[in-house]
């Protein structure tokens, strides 16, 4: 089974492949920020840091959000990530 690491308490989970970071975290409380969960708001937005390729890939939507919330390389909206591997993330501020 995959595995996320959260680095903002340290803690690995493991998941079923397939499995959306948004329900992931409102099922086990995990400490992760969300707005709107549907990609409009850029509140979740996170940063992989290790295993990028083991998430689904961004779509447009997601990538305008995105430009509109942030600078930051890489940045992610955890709403939208479905976990198929390994993970490492850290929300971005």
């Amino acid at each position: 089974m995959p595995k996320i690491t959260l680095l903002s308490n340290g803690q690995t989970y493991e998941v079923p492949a397939g499995t959306s970071f948004l329900a992931f975290c409102q099922e086990t409380d995990a400490p992760h920020d969300f707005g709107c969960t549907v990609g409009s708001c850029g509140t979740c937005r996170c940063v992989i840091e290790k295993g990028a390729d083991n998430v689904n890939q961004p779509t447009g939507e997601e990538l305008e959000t995105v430009e509109m919330c942030t600078d930051v390389e890489g940045v992610r909206l955890g709403c939208q990530l479905i976990i198929r591997g390994d993970v490492t993330i850290r929300q971005i501020e």
